[in-house]
């Protein structure tokens, strides 16, 4: 894949983000209290109520459970070191129905409250797909880092939950790269 490619979809995204930030995230950041944050955080609601399209075909009353027993770790959650052990809080609450990127998405709002980013890029639904058409391999790891991935993704104004976006949303403009 082209470099310069990868440089135009990383504007394009940063362009979108600027006419549309990510409302679940910000909602999340403007709570006053954690136990608020939690529970926006795992209903996927944002301001206007309105549930994230990644969380759309989740049952309610599987997310209200999901959030009731992240409340219940909330004393761990307060204890969380990174995003990685808070990723790891999260998980241990989940259940049949509760996937890898239910948690993803809650530990990301979470962690943008309390000042956790992702130290890596984690690989969940899309953003796995999007990484193994760039790397042209398969992969099993939970994570990969940026300097796995090619230059353009070095970039210092991007941080890794971006990446993660970027692999995700633009996993259909991506074919194996070709230094």
């Amino acid at each position: 894949m082209n470099p310069n490619k990868i440089r135009n979809i990383i504007k394009h995204y940063k362009k979108l983000r600027q006419e549309h930030p990510d409302t679940w995230i910000e909602h999340c950041k403007n709570q006053e209290k954690l136990d608020d944050v939690i529970i926006y955080a795992a209903l996927a609601e944002n301001h206007l109520g309105k549930r994230n399209n990644h969380q759309r075909r989740l049952k309610k009353l599987n997310l209200e459970k999901f959030a009731a027993n992240l409340i219940d770790k909330k004393f761990d959650i307060q204890k969380a070191k990174s995003f990685g052990q808070l990723l790891i809080i999260v998980e241990n609450c989940k259940f049949k129905g509760i996937g890898p990127l239910a948690c993803y998405d809650t530990t990301q709002r979470i962690g943008a409250k309390i000042g956790f980013y992702p130290e890596h890029i984690y690989l969940h639904a899309g953003t796995k797909i999007g990484a193994e058409k760039i790397l042209g391999k398969p992969l099993k790891q939970k994570f990969i880092n940026r300097t796995d991935l090619p230059n353009p993704f070095q970039n210092e104004n991007l941080n890794n939950a971006e990446i993660e976006d970027i692999l995700c949303i633009y996993k259909d403009r991506f074919e194996k790269f070709k230094p």
